[in-house]
């Protein structure tokens, strides 16, 4: 009960800013007349935030705590020194096992099947970030294994555990913008920005599969995956294959998962299951 008690401490805290955030931001967008909040999409983006941070909550308890504890019992976590330099070395880990989950979430289709609804909004704001699914932290729809495995073998604290996941996210947030420009070249060059993430929520050919960067963009520059906002072309925000027309949260959801079932069963193949989120099979000569 403790652990939930703090998980959802860190949630209220975080959803309070939040809120202001997208106020402000709003107000912001209004003033520079460019396209502002849309009320029903945001609504919908807060209703699956609030369920996707839900289980998200039951994940980090039963997965992290679960497993952490079996592992505990057979002597096969790490003790690590409660000391800023572990925790500091933790959350690279852990972004950097963020960077893979995303480009495999980009890659095969049953991985996208929840992350789809994040990219599927034709606008770009701090109500996009809170877009999530709520089929998100479940390793079968998402290998978000990638992201806790790490976490089970440590050995730290659950409530650390959640500060560190939540505070990976609490960076994400504020990088869906259109007010923000270029930051000085160094922050560019070593994190990751509005400008680098508004390239990767474009749906055009040199923008969505790139830029899958958490915090630090230097994991795409090291491996080939990093496209410049000036190199990108026009961006156009949502997604070009089977676009989302509805605010309601549970199309949003689940609409993926039903349509890549579809897929297997008329096209009798499997292969939809891993291969890439546009690939169709051969046609048959």
């Amino acid at each position: 009960m403790e652990a939930i008690f703090h998980a959802a401490l860190i949630i209220i805290s975080f959803g309070a800013f939040f809120f202001i955030a997208m106020w402000v931001e709003n107000k912001l967008l209004i003033k520079q007349g460019k396209e502002n909040y849309d009320l029903r999409e945001t609504v919908a983006n807060i209703l699956s935030s609030v369920l996707y941070k839900s289980m998200d909550a039951v994940v980090i308890i039963l997965f992290v705590g679960g497993v952490g504890a079996w592992l505990n019992t057979h002597g096969m976590q790490l003790d690590l020194p409660k000391h800023w330099l572990t925790y500091l070395g933790v959350f690279i880990l852990q972004d950097f096992c963020f960077w893979i989950f995303h480009v495999v979430a980009h890659k095969m289709r049953f991985a996208w099947v929840s992350h789809k609804i994040h990219h599927s909004s034709r606008h770009f704001n701090f109500g996009v970030a809170l877009r999530q699914s709520l089929l998100a932290p479940l390793p079968l729809f998402s290998i978000s294994f990638i992201v806790w495995a790490p976490f089970a073998f440590l050995g730290l604290d659950i409530k650390v555990v959640a500060f560190i996941y939540e505070l990976n996210l609490f960076y994400q947030f504020w990088i869906h913008t259109r007010v923000i420009d270029k930051l000085p070249a160094w922050v560019e060059f070593i994190f990751n920005t509005p400008s680098h993430h508004r390239v990767h929520h474009g749906y055009g050919e040199k923008q969505i599969d790139c830029n899958f960067a958490g915090v630090f963009i230097i994991w795409d520059r090291l491996f080939g995956t990093f496209v410049h906002e000036r190199d990108a072309g026009e961006i156009l925000y949502g997604v070009k294959t089977r676009p989302v027309n509805s605010s309601n949260v549970f199309v949003m959801v689940f609409e993926e998962l039903i349509a890549m079932l579809k897929a297997i069963v008329s096209n009798r193949d499997i292969r939809h299951l891993w291969k890439h989120p546009d690939w169709h099979p051969p046609k048959s000569t």
